[in-house]
């Protein structure tokens, strides 16, 4: 019997890593891969600057993706300075420019419809809203499952982003066009669990809390081994995290016992404008187990975006302490329960990291509630069997 086949829509090359959700589409496929589903990729080449697919083949070493579909989407434009912000807002084309973004045009249309047409596809699913019209607007018969997999809310993504470039944005324009495009799905996962039941209430249709989880890899988490570096930020560059690093860095490094060693990683570094003594700075981790072998707390200084935060789970995953601002915890269920330490005081913020790698005690009492929280909340095998339950 042929394994059933699925096509995920998806811009960026979820294989090259450097950021949470790239991580967190990693994860799902090999959930696929697992339950014996075939999965072919569409994507966008070109779509944003740090994401190609020219190393695509040797980064799917393992077998994750059957075939990858790419629209070169920067084709016509290769020989353009324009920006990247530019370059999307000429190519696609937006049915009101105060509305919601559509990362689709009619020759993206057209590649999608002949792909879906010559495959015959089970089940497709897309992972953004501004996505959605591929399937709305296909020309083909429908005959695959349509799946909606939830990142973020992408309504108050755009407008926590682009409220302040234009003044006639509203969230209820937002919102509306948003929902009218889900109604078109059949299934709906949730990477939050906030988002989960948000948009259940608005869509009155039954959504799936499907977290992001890993293989549970565990370390010797212990003061007395030796780490590289005590502190450990990531982020790629976007508002949020630049922001939130940018707090960091100005409101609760004075804090801070000097003696600590502090790896940032991520291109959200590009904006830092001077130099630390204790302070690393990589752009690009190929394999991030060795950072979190080397770490002792995990930070995540964010006030604005939405969804759940890839490097606060995979760190919980570990046994890493975290400490975080309010919105480090959105999407976790229980948030009093997980074992973060909380705060948006700069100098309580600093307290928390200057105890944790003080006090073993504190150390080890934090390390052991967070485990027990992703024990019980990031069950791999029970998602699992759910994805296989709502793909059947």
């Amino acid at each position: 019997m042929n394994n059933k086949k699925i096509l995920v829509v998806y811009p960026h090359n979820f294989l090259q890593g450097l950021h949470g959700t790239n991580m967190n589409i990693y994860q799902l496929l090999k959930i696929f891969k697992e339950i014996n589903y075939d999965v072919d990729v569409f994507a966008y080449e070109g779509f944003t600057p740090d994401s190609n697919f020219s190393n695509f083949n040797e980064q799917n070493s393992e077998g994750l993706v059957n075939k990858l579909y790419l629209y070169d989407f920067g084709k016509s434009k290769k020989n353009s300075r324009l920006s990247i912000v530019r370059k999307i807002k000429n190519k696609i084309k937006f049915k009101n420019e105060n509305h919601l973004q559509d990362w689709t045009n009619q020759e993206i249309q057209d590649f999608f419809d002949k792909v879906t047409y010559e495959n015959k596809y089970d089940i497709v699913i897309i992972t953004y809203s501004y996505l959605a019209n591929l399937i709305i607007k296909t020309k083909n018969r429908v005959n695959y499952k349509k799946i909606y997999y939830m990142i973020d809310s992408m309504f108050l993504q755009q407008y926590l982003w682009d409220k302040k470039v234009n003044k006639k944005l509203t969230l209820g324009k937002l919102m509306d066009e948003e929902l009218e495009r889900l109604k078109n799905f059949d299934e709906f996962l949730c990477v939050s669990n906030d988002e989960k039941i948000f948009y259940e209430k608005l869509l009155e249709k039954k959504m799936y809390f499907i977290p992001h989880f890993s293989n549970n890899k565990r370390y010797a988490l212990n003061l007395s081994n030796e780490k590289k570096w005590d502190i450990f930020f990531i982020g790629f560059n976007n508002p949020f995290n630049v922001e939130g690093l940018n707090w960091f860095l100005e409101e609760v490094y004075s804090y801070l016992d000097k003696n600590l060693k502090i790896l940032l990683v991520g291109s959200a570094t590009n904006n830092i404008n001077r130099s630390y003594s204790n302070v690393d700075i990589i752009q690009y981790v190929p394999d991030l187990e060795e950072v979190f072998e080397n770490i002792k707390v995990s930070i995540c200084p964010m006030f604005r975006g939405t969804g759940i935060k890839i490097k606060v789970v995979e760190s919980m995953e570990k046994g890493i302490p975290v400490v975080c601002t309010e919105r480090g915890v959105d999407g976790l269920p229980d948030k009093t329960e997980c074992g973060c330490l909380v705060t948006e005081d700069p100098k309580e913020f600093a307290e928390y990291i200057n105890k944790l790698v003080k006090d073993k005690y504190f150390y080890d009492e934090t390390s052991e509630k967070i485990k027990k929280y992703y024990d019980k909340i990031f069950d791999r095998e029970k998602y699992k069997n759910k994805i296989s339950d709502i793909l059947f």
